[in-house]
């Protein structure tokens, strides 16, 4: 069968060339500058010495920064650290580094998605890039079960000078749920307003308002989707249904032929029905999004059905990829969240959180 939608593709190598990160190096005693272009923030270092591995990584800002408050004797300032602290905060910092790469690369999706209309030359990049978020992801998860190999005792030994310093706190993570599309629509609590009115201040608050107001990646999946409908000369809706009605009708038969009750299996078809006009009909689609059983468009959503049922066809394979990808980003989203409410339970039980969460109950909250 052929495709039943094909965008003409230019050879154009400027938004190759736009997509793709720029590398720039002047070596001349003292100067080396690294730019990497992705639409947001300023990426760049001068550093007036002779480079090496130390200067090039920082090394010395990025060690120094790992200060343990605790003390075996809270007596004596002298006394060493408890043990596990520093262990936890070099968790919670690598945390927060992994984080600061995966804005980098869905920053520099958005930007693409922001410069040009037609994406189809940049969608192997915007893989790529989702590809690696996926696997930074998996690391996440698996991070908490290096937490794990501390016991709630050695936890309970330094939690206390935490104070009210928590990860719910995390300035990066908010602004990476917002980005992605999380919005106070599917909030159960701790609404935006709190996070820019009360949690975050100064410069903080100011990059956390800028995030807010920018088009998430899910808005722009979704207008590249509707666009795809818009453009295609396919018309997807009328054979889908078509095919669904015959394979409902079908199944009725297969039924009644192995002996199913009659009435068992109109009743069957009913619900199948109805279902299936939750799905093409744009007005119940509605509704499931008016209640927020639903996150797209009703044209983004068939937009999305036509490409992985039509998959194999080349047209829509990296489209296809791409949307695999991002169901795994969510997918791992509420992963991190389940091993992190799992692991709070573990640690403290159902006593309050640092951060002036429910802790355990606000964590449950957060799955669903």
């Amino acid at each position: 069968m052929p495709c039943p939608y094909a965008q003409l593709i230019v050879d154009d190598t400027k938004h190759i060339n736009d997509s793709s990160d720029s590398d720039t190096s002047i070596v001349d005693e003292v100067l080396i500058t690294k730019t990497a272009v992705n639409g947001t923030g300023n990426h760049h270092q001068s550093i007036n010495e002779p480079l090496n591995y130390a200067t090039y990584l920082r090394t010395d800002l990025l060690l120094s920064a790992l200060k343990c408050l605790s003390h075996t004797d809270p007596l004596d300032n002298n006394s060493p650290p408890v043990h596990d602290e520093h262990f936890f905060i070099l968790i919670h910092q690598v945390f927060e580094l992994w984080f600061k790469q995966i804005l980098f690369e869905i920053d520099s999706i958005r930007h693409i998605f922001t410069k040009s209309d037609n994406v189809i030359p940049s969608l192997f990049n915007i893989n790529l890039r989702l590809k690696r978020s996926v696997k930074i992801l998996n690391i996440l998860v698996d991070q908490f079960e290096l937490l794990d190999s501390m016991t709630p005792i050695e936890f309970l030994e330094f939690r206390g000078y935490l104070s009210a310093g928590s990860g719910f706190q995390s300035l990066q993570f908010r602004i990476i749920e917002m980005k992605l599309g999380l919005t106070d629509r599917f909030r159960s609590s701790f609404k935006t307003k709190y996070f820019t009115g009360t949690m975050f201040k100064g410069e903080q608050n100011v990059e956390l308002e800028q995030a807010i107001n920018e088009e998430s990646l899910l808005i722009q999946i979704e207008r590249w989707l509707e666009t795809i409908y818009d453009n295609t000369s396919f018309d997807f809706l009328t054979v889908f249904t078509s095919s669904v009605e015959h394979f409902i009708e079908h199944g009725k038969k297969q039924k009644i032929m192995n002996g199913i009750a009659v009435e068992t299996a109109e009743r069957d078809v009913e619900t199948s029905k109805r279902l299936f006009a939750s799905m093409i009909d744009s007005s119940e689609y509605q509704k499931l999004l008016n209640n927020n059983e639903r996150r797209i468009s009703h044209k983004a959503m068939l937009t999305a059905l036509m490409i992985s049922l039509y998959h194999q066809q080349p047209c829509f394979q990296q489209a296809y990829q791409m949307l695999g990808l991002l169901m795994d980003v969510d997918a791992l989203m509420a992963s991190w969240r389940y091993k992190h409410m799992l692991l709070v339970q573990r640690q403290i039980g159902r006593k309050p959180g640092t951060g002036g969460t429910g802790g355990f109950s606000y964590l449950q909250q957060t799955i669903t």
